[in-house]
């Protein structure tokens, strides 16, 4: 325990002078902002993954192959979503493909009807032809496509009727919540340009996933101009964008930088112009001159400890009570407030505490008390049969309570903490460090059983069921695990009305706690004091539109 305080309170120290630090910040680029008028051109170097986590390489541009979030959020780039959901979970018909959705009477048929203005790059329409593609490619992918099922694509669809170049029918097999079906399943069907695809084999797509050549067809407020393996990519204005929100840069750079240390003094150089201050570095934010910061999130999603259930290394972690413990093991307020520097909120659940739309009032209420009790944590250990050994560590059968967790680079501060906290109950975690795209790669696919926990975080959908994650041999089901009660939970949210069946599932997840679920946390961007449209670009959900930034020239 004094090792744990002692390295509390070290931490500590350097947070309360960070903490100083940002309500000390200067704000006079603020002014300038409201008067100011955008302008175009310029370029904005920055780094993959701003107001949604740490950042990572972008692998690859196609929305039917890619599953990190890095490479989900560079696709979006160049290809207009058929749907866009604000950050209010509202539809934006300006800034969507489909103009209008007609639900049928029964919740079972939803006609789209698409915006006749929508133009590819190349000078053709975007119709219902595009749409139609990218349906049918899920379709042919199968588990292939990293959110196969999600919103019931294609597997809850009875037919799905192209009825002219910009109207289509889709009819599911039984009613469900709209809302539901729009915000997860309707959200999936981003137009690709088939007339440029149609020819492809998935072999071919695979093979050109990074190829700025291939990319050429785009409808979205970005085009790909370059990109250099594990370096950059670079994007430009697509000048034929016919959406109302043009982009005002004319170029934007992601350099792939990962340590903190890199992203800190690319800041302080100028080599980039935006990027989450990493958290640890907050002590030193006074070197950072002529740098403005916003705020934004937790993203929609949560951060977590997840495990390998097929591990028969660690069976352990199929017992709901080790799980439990886990849980009230953890201190989340302390972890915020060393971890992130106070910039967190707690978080036990699959559904994330902010906005508050879909929050049960159990998980209210552990966000407002927390569960920390290692009083408890102790309890639950023993009544599943697990006693101290001489070390400390616990023990059953032979078997001790030790597992590895892999943790990305850079984000050793909070794993750290929680071994220590673990340890107290007498559960041994071990810290691994490997590249994220490593990380993806041992725990991803049929032969991925080599790995044992993982430090990780998930993006949700707007709506916030996760049959795919937590449902038996979902397609992003890598822990492995499987519950039948979870699986009805999860089965009711589609067709139930309003939020009871989202608590019920929500309620049963954090008393079962599949994966340990950790904190969120806020995002402290900073952005060069000439570079305007923060807000809009970085949304609260973790969006990242930098059609809305730009550079303020000075007056002659």
């Amino acid at each position: 325990m004094a090792g744990l305080r002692g390295t509390i309170r070290r931490i500590a120290r350097a947070g309360a002078c960070a903490a100083l630090g940002l309500a000390a910040c200067a704000t006079w680029g603020a002014t300038r902002a409201q008067a100011a008028r955008p302008t175009f051109g310029g370029t904005i170097v920055t780094v993959p993954g701003v107001g949604l986590g740490p950042p990572a390489a972008v692998n690859g541009f196609n929305p039917l192959l890619v599953s990190s979030a890095f490479d989900q959020q560079a696709a979006g780039l160049l290809y207009q979503p058929l749907v866009w959901v604000t950050r209010r979970f509202q539809i934006d018909p300006r800034l969507s493909i489909a103009r209008r959705i007609v639900t049928g009477p029964r919740h079972r048929t939803y006609t789209l009807i698409l915006g006749r203005h929508w133009r590819w790059s190349d000078g053709a329409p975007v119709t219902t032809a595009d749409v139609a593609y990218t349906y049918h490619m899920i379709q042919r992918l199968g588990a292939q496509f990293a959110n196969y099922g999600v919103g019931g694509i294609p597997t809850d669809v009875s037919s799905f009727r192209v009825l002219g170049p910009y109207r289509l029918r889709i009819t599911l097999k039984k009613a469900v919540n709209p809302r539901w079906f729009i915000l997860n399943g309707l959200t999936l069907l981003t137009p690709l340009p088939a007339a440029a695809w149609k020819k492809c084999s998935v072999t071919r797509l695979y093979a050109h996933l990074a190829d700025p050549r291939f990319f050429h067809v785009v409808d979205g407020p970005f085009r790909l101009v370059s990109f250099a393996f594990g370096r950059y990519v670079a994007f430009g204005p697509n000048r034929h964008f016919a959406g109302p929100d043009r982009p005002y840069i004319h170029r934007l750079v992601l350099r792939f930088l990962h340590d903190p240390e890199s992203i800190f003094f690319g800041l302080e150089t100028g080599k980039i112009q935006i990027a989450d201050l990493p958290h640890e570095l907050f002590p030193g934010r006074g070197k950072l001159r002529g740098f403005r910061k916003r705020v934004v999130g937790p993203v929609w999603g949560f951060n977590y400890l997840g495990f390998d259930y097929a591990n028969p290394r660690i069976a352990f972690v199929r017992d709901a009570l080790v799980r439990r413990a886990m849980m009230h093991a953890i201190r989340q307020s302390l972890l915020i407030r060393v971890q992130y520097y106070g910039q967190g909120i707690r978080d036990y659940g699959p559904v994330p505490p902010r906005p508050a739309v879909y929050l049960s009032p159990l998980a209210r209420r552990l966000e407002r008390t927390g569960a920390y009790d290692p009083r408890l944590a102790r309890k639950l250990l023993r009544e599943a049969g697990w006693r101290r050994d001489r070390d400390g560590v616990r023990e059953k059968n032979g078997r001790r309570l030790i597992f590895t967790a892999l943790v990305p680079p850079g984000q050793v501060r909070g794993p750290i903490i929680i071994k220590e906290m673990l340890a107290q109950v007498g559960i041994d975690m071990r810290l691994r460090e490997r590249p994220f795209n490593e990380i993806v790669a041992m725990t991803q696919g049929p032969d991925a059983t080599k790995w044992e926990a993982l430090y990780l975080a998930w993006g949700l959908g707007a709506y916030p069921s996760a049959r795919n994650i937590f449902g038996c041999g979902g397609a992003n089901n890598f822990y492995h695990y499987c519950d039948k009660r979870m699986d009805a939970l999860l089965d009711a949210v589609p067709s139930a009305p309003g939020r009871s069946a989202v608590f019920h599932y929500e309620d049963y997840f954090i008393r079962e706690q599949p994966v340990v679920v950790l904190p969120g946390q806020r995002h402290v961007i900073e952005a060069r004091s000439d570079i305007h449209g923060l807000r809009r670009a970085y949304s609260p959900l973790g969006g990242f539109n930098p059609q809305y930034l730009w550079i303020a020239r000075d007056n002659p």
